[in-house]
């Protein structure tokens, strides 16, 4: 009867942890958090497919996450990344060159990117890639 049913339920979430090994848990306290952010108008996707082998690598060691800058970007993207790639810019000149539009960072977005760090470093979420960060819109 009704013991049954509540011997195959799932444990409640605060009990989730009894019954793992406790290396298991220790592993899981002790891995280390890595936050990478891309460069001018690129996204966290980009970066997580450059440092996917890296990544793989250090995967059992260390969470990492990738996230996205606050802003789409408003020009081009560094030449040789193709065309239709969505970036972001976490300060820049707006619609300014790759190669110099993002000089300007006090003027063009650098209060918004602090922002998204600070939330992030308070345990906020946002991103892309690897970690469990969400999807790569950048919120």
């Amino acid at each position: 009867g009704g013991e049954a049913a509540l011997s195959d339920a799932a444990p409640p979430p605060a009990d989730a942890a009894r019954g793992r090994a406790p290396e298991l848990l220790a592993r899981e306290v002790s891995r280390r958090r890595v936050l990478c952010l891309h460069g001018f108008r690129a996204s966290g996707e980009m970066l997580s497919l450059s440092l996917g082998p890296l990544t793989r690598a250090l995967g059992g060691t260390y969470d990492f996450t990738f996230v996205d800058a606050p802003t789409a970007a408003s020009g081009p993207a560094e030449p040789g990344v193709p065309e239709g790639l969505l970036g972001y810019e976490w300060w820049g000149d707006p619609g300014g060159e790759y190669d110099t539009a993002w000089r300007p960072a006090y003027e063009h977005g650098f209060d918004v990117a602090m922002a998204r760090l600070a939330a992030l470093a308070a345990g906020g979420r946002g991103g892309s890639g690897e970690g469990g960060e969400g999807g790569g819109s950048g919120e």
